[in-house]
């Protein structure tokens, strides 16, 4: 049996207020059916996508992620700015940018990709750019404004200590998708 899995970092609570404020003041100007905007309790810093994973490399996985969060002291992460993927004028994300001036955020990020490609996973073929995704856009075509006015935006800064990797599993569902925590390890203090 597979299970849709992907790492991330979570945000604090201030920083998902934030987030969730930005996202309720933007959306009620832009109540098409063309943006499917983030709930604030799925917020979170996407570390590693693994995708439909075998059970049987669940142990495994586990203990990569336990052996990098080890090798981790916790680090601020700052919520600044605004973007959109690929670009504003075909935006297919929206999203609020991370910074993380000390690199370890970066570090940690190819310690778990080499430590998951070791296990069969895709390695990552482009330089890790953390952001928090806010929407996804279902017509880039239709979401020009709405890129557009969330561009010229200013967001933040918001800071906070991270000091966890989380494993989520995500359920596809009819009305959305629900993530689930299945394991936490903590940053070595």
């Amino acid at each position: 049996m597979k299970k849709r899995l992907f790492i991330a970092i979570d945000i604090s609570d201030d920083a998902r207020k934030a987030a969730a404020d930005y996202i309720s003041n933007i959306s009620k100007h832009h109540l098409a059916s063309f943006a499917k905007w983030e709930r604030p309790q799925k917020l979170h810093i996407t570390v590693k996508f693994l995708g439909n994973t075998e059970e049987t490399l669940l142990r495994s996985m586990k203990d990569v992620i336990d052996q990098n969060a080890k090798m981790t002291k916790p680090f601020e992460i700052e919520l600044i700015g605004t973007g959109a993927f690929p670009n504003a004028s075909k935006p297919r994300v929206l999203w609020l940018g991370v910074r993380q001036p000390s690199g370890a955020f970066a570090d940690l990020a190819r310690r778990i990709d080499t430590g998951s490609s070791e296990l069969g996973f895709e390695s990552e073929n482009k330089s890790f750019n953390p952001h928090l995704t806010i929407a996804r856009i279902r017509d880039p075509h239709d979401a020009r404004e709405l890129a557009a006015e969330h561009l010229s935006k200013a967001f933040g800064p918001i800071r906070f200590i991270s000091s966890e990797l989380v494993l989520y599993e995500s359920h596809l569902l009819q009305s959305g998708s629900i993530h689930e925590k299945v394991d936490v390890a903590k940053f070595d203090a």
